[in-house]
């Protein structure tokens, strides 16, 4: 029989492993770093942001709903997608939504070196700087996965972090149904409400559904008597303290939610 001490330690070894775990894979966590995930509750709006773009024809039909509902949202752009499809990205800019950076090629960052982890951010800030002459606020790193070198690279150029508290999981395709039900269901003030544009670099990934479930999304939205906002409107919404731990109601992290 193991004496109680390695017991003790063989706990304290899974404690640390899972609190590890947790900060780079859970959106919630603020362990490695200050990320938004949602804004105040008591604010009376959400932040709409959409992921993996630009992606046609989806992209310029999520901005056509966009645009006769008079909503603005945020796109966080894919480097490489954006100049596969420059036109979007500068309708993105023209109709006064806001543009986040999401890396060059959408890769997990916690594989990747230090080096190459900086280069898939400042590409993407080079590319949106050329294309469309914005310099992003925002980076949401891909499946929402981070460790310890993201933050002092994403301060170095000026850049926050931001994750969400909303995800209908609409890139499994379950259906524009499920897609609008799992969005409502769970609709809270001041969310960040996480859609796709885009599917990683595959260029014609199926979003259609994700078109479909939009404009009742939207009126489901109004109907709480809440407004869309882009994130940077979200972080200055009456109430909010600040888009530094933002985290108030922190709930067990669920991986199905990282994409």
């Amino acid at each position: 029989m193991r004496p109680p001490r390695f017991h003790l330690l063989g706990f304290g070894v899974l404690f640390v492993v899972a609190t590890l775990l947790h900060a780079t894979l859970s959106p919630r966590s603020t362990l490695w770093g200050p990320v938004l995930v949602h804004a105040d509750r008591h604010a009376t709006v959400v932040a709409l942001t959409f992921d993996d773009g630009p992606n046609e024809p989806y992209t310029s039909r999520i901005l056509d709903i966009l645009k006769a509902r008079g909503v603005k949202a945020t796109f966080f752009v894919v480097g490489v997608n954006a100049r596969t499809f420059p036109d979007a990205v500068r309708r993105e800019a023209a109709e006064g939504h806001e543009i986040g950076n999401h890396t060059f090629t959408h890769p997990y960052l916690i594989g990747e070196g230090g080096r190459t982890m900086l280069w898939q951010i400042d590409e993407t800030e080079r590319t949106l700087q050329e294309l469309a002459g914005v310099t992003p606020h925002w980076f949401r790193p891909p499946h929402g996965f981070r460790d310890p070198r993201l933050f002092p690279k994403a301060r170095r150029m000026d850049l926050e972090v931001v994750e969400w508290s909303n995800m209908p999981r609409d890139w499994t395709r379950p259906g524009a149904d499920v897609i609008v039900e799992r969005t409502l269901a769970r609709l809270k003030p001041g969310d960040i409400i996480l859609l796709h544009d885009g599917a990683s670099t595959w260029h014609g990934g199926d979003r259609g559904q994700t078109v479909e479930a939009l404009p009742r999304i939207l009126d489901g939205i109004e109907k709480r008597g809440l407004r869309p906002v882009t994130l940077s409107e979200l972080a200055r919404a009456p109430g909010a303290k600040g888009y530094r731990n933002y985290v108030d109601d922190r709930e067990p992290a669920d991986l199905r939610d990282c994409e």
